[in-house]
């Protein structure tokens, strides 16, 4: 009994002191307290947004906003995002939103928040994943629509994704159907990707050469197109099925930051909210979104990550699409240590930090573990990552829970 005794006592003591070796320390807290800016709350029906006010300052003039997410499933991060983005649309005059889906089926969600034609859920589900199905979303396609019926400045819903071709194969032949247009080409090139296609996204140079050559067909016939704004969305629907032709994992993000620049040239007086993982929005690594989006407009460009410390989040495992369990993030990870400041929802400015070059805040500049999880689920949530260098902020909310699923998802 003694000697059981003793075993645990050694285990808790050595638990104890590694704990302790990765906890901040009182002055690193109160320095990293500093760069902090708390949050009442991730509900975007808050009235009060004085604390979002922080928002004028950290965004200053800037474009384009990347908000990310830490999970595809988590109700909270999606409430905050969607909270910020109200206050962006209504306050900074933020005028297009768009999302980590499929270009083409995306921008349908137009004729509903503009026009109110069409059914949301439907749209939803047209854009092909579960992510985007839920009642956070929905809530937020109603508050868009809504805004537009009482503003004369209108908001714009679109994606950057080109993971799919059918949605832009559609469009291209309801305008050559609209303008009276043989639909040759459009068949053949529909045969080619079919027959091409040695698998999800993936095309042999010489199917890539025979579909390109399609597409140059297609694109002369834009000038038959006397509507400009008609002509500049067949072009960019050409444009979406060659990227989806040439697309991998490198070229997504690439290709992701191609259409931001499109959404951000082609809508007037454009300024951008761009909602995706904390993955793509990152700035750190050239196979990123984040990266090339900085290469293109410098300080015209700032991104939020998202990070929780514990809960549930909405994943597909095995086919099987459901509430999971996160891990929770353990003491040698970054949301452990902010999780200790024991503030359940702020803002960490890392630019600030980066520059002030404080030796307390050398932790957080450093490689530290980070959730990465995505749409389904991990054995190891966390990974290596330079998190100072990858966003310019941090969104901290200490509970997830999962996101509410729409009725009837099955992707």
């Amino acid at each position: 009994m003694k000697l059981k005794l003793s075993f645990i006592l050694i285990v808790f003591f050595i638990t104890i002191t590694a704990q302790s070796k990765n906890d901040l320390n009182s002055e690193e807290k109160e320095y990293i307290s500093k760069f902090i800016y708390p949050i009442k709350t991730f509900n975007p029906d808050e009235r009060d947004n004085s604390d979002l006010l922080i928002l004028n300052k950290l965004i200053g003039n800037s474009k384009i906003v990347g908000l990310g997410e830490s999970t595809h499933g988590s109700s909270e991060v999606y409430q905050m995002k969607y909270r910020i983005s109200e206050y962006l649309i209504a306050n900074k005059n933020f005028n297009v939103f768009s999302l980590e889906a499929n270009m083409p089926e995306s921008f349908l969600m137009n004729q509903y928040i503009r026009e109110e034609k069409g059914d949301p859920k439907d749209i939803l589900k047209g854009m092909y994943f579960w992510l985007w199905q839920t009642e956070e979303t929905l809530t937020f396609v109603e508050w868009l629509k809504k805004y537009n019926e009482n503003h004369h400045s209108k908001v714009f819903f679109d994606g950057f994704d080109m993971q799919f071709a059918k949605g832009a194969v559609d469009q291209i032949r309801k305008t050559y159907q609209e303008n009276h247009l043989s639909e040759q080409e459009i068949n053949d090139l529909e045969t080619a990707l079919k027959e091409n296609n040695r698998g999800f996204r993936t095309y042999s140079k010489k199917s890539q050469k025979t579909i390109a050559e399609y597409l140059f067909l297609i694109q002369q016939k834009s000038i038959s197109i006397k509507n400009p704004e008609e002509k500049l969305r067949f072009l960019q629907n050409v444009d979406i099925i060659r990227q989806y032709s040439q697309l991998n994992f490198i070229r997504r993000d690439q290709f992701m930051a191609e259409n931001i620049k499109w959404l951000k040239e082609n809508y007037l007086n454009s300024k951008v909210i761009a909602s995706a993982h904390n993955y793509h929005i990152a700035k750190l690594k050239s196979d990123r979104m984040g990266y090339w989006l900085n290469e293109m407009y410098d300080k015209d460009f700032v991104n939020f990550g998202f990070a929780f410390y514990e809960g549930t989040y909405s994943a597909s495992m095995d086919g099987k699409l459901g509430t999971y369990n996160s891990e929770k993030a353990g003491p040698r990870t970054l949301e452990y240590k902010l999780n200790s400041l024991n503030i359940p929802i702020f803002i960490l400015d890392l630019k600030a930090i980066k520059k002030d070059g404080n030796k307390l805040g050398n932790w957080i500049l450093k490689d530290i573990l980070f959730r990465k999880t995505g749409s389904g689920t991990d054995k190891n949530e966390f990974i290596k990552t330079n998190v100072a260098n990858s966003f310019d902020y941090l969104i901290f909310i200490n509970k997830s829970t999962n996101s509410k699923l729409l009725t009837g998802n099955s992707k």
